[in-house]
């Protein structure tokens, strides 16, 4: 008997065949796992950044926050220095003041006095008033060149005379003493501003009145 062809069973190819088409379909474990790290290294990167951008901003916002403050407090220094600086003395400036007793003849006065002029030793000075207890705001110079001239001359004793203003001011001996007046004539007992610290009696001037022979008074000479 003979027995019947049937087709060629291809068992085995069909197998493979199946297999090769899975395998073609399928992602290969290491190339997931691949793509996996990118992924992850690119979310750290963008979080990375984010957090870069995050610091700069916080960095610039802190910088503004110091300049903000350090202007505050240089709008409040600034004046204090300039009011501090206004109020302060000029370095050269110097003041004579001396009570004299009517009918008595200076002495600790006249100490004081050559003290208050060896002291003189600016190269310049703007100002000089001569006033007193009884004409507190007396008489001024501001005329820089003047000023600074009758200093010299009463540091070095020497003789001066000079008009400021209508002014007749003279620095000269009287007797052996040195005086300085405003009222243009040495050794005299013109009334105005005279002082002779030094003087041997009680002649030693006056501020706004006699000038010989005054009452008790305060006489005053300020430099600057």
């Amino acid at each position: 008997m003979s027995e019947s062809l049937r087709p060629p069973i291809k068992t085995s190819d069909q197998k493979l065949d199946r297999f090769s088409f899975v395998r073609a379909h399928q992602t290969p474990p290491q190339q997931s796992r691949t793509t996996t790290q990118d992924q992850i290294k690119n979310v750290s990167s963008v979080t990375s950044e984010t957090k870069s951008k995050c610091s700069v901003l916080q960095c610039i916002g802190l910088q503004l926050l110091i300049s903000l403050l350090l202007l505050v407090l240089a709008a409040l220094i600034i004046p204090i220095v300039v009011i501090v600086l206004d109020t302060r003395s000029s370095p050269c400036s110097t003041t004579y003041s001396q009570t004299f007793t009517g009918g008595a003849a200076p002495t600790t006065q006249c100490t004081a006095f050559r003290v208050f002029t060896t002291g003189l030793t600016c190269s310049s000075y703007s100002l000089m008033q001569m006033y007193g207890s009884n004409d507190p705001v007396g008489i001024t110079v501001t005329d820089s060149s003047v000023v600074t001239a009758l200093a010299l001359a009463l540091r070095y004793n020497n003789t001066f005379g000079i008009i400021s203003n209508g002014v007749t001011w003279k620095i000269d001996l009287c007797g052996s003493r040195y005086e300085i007046t405003a009222t243009g004539s040495v050794c005299s007992c013109a009334t105005g501003y005279t002082m002779r610290p030094c003087h041997v009696n009680s002649d030693w001037g006056g501020i706004a009145g006699s000038t010989c022979s005054p009452a008790t008074q305060t006489m005053s000479l300020h430099f600057e």
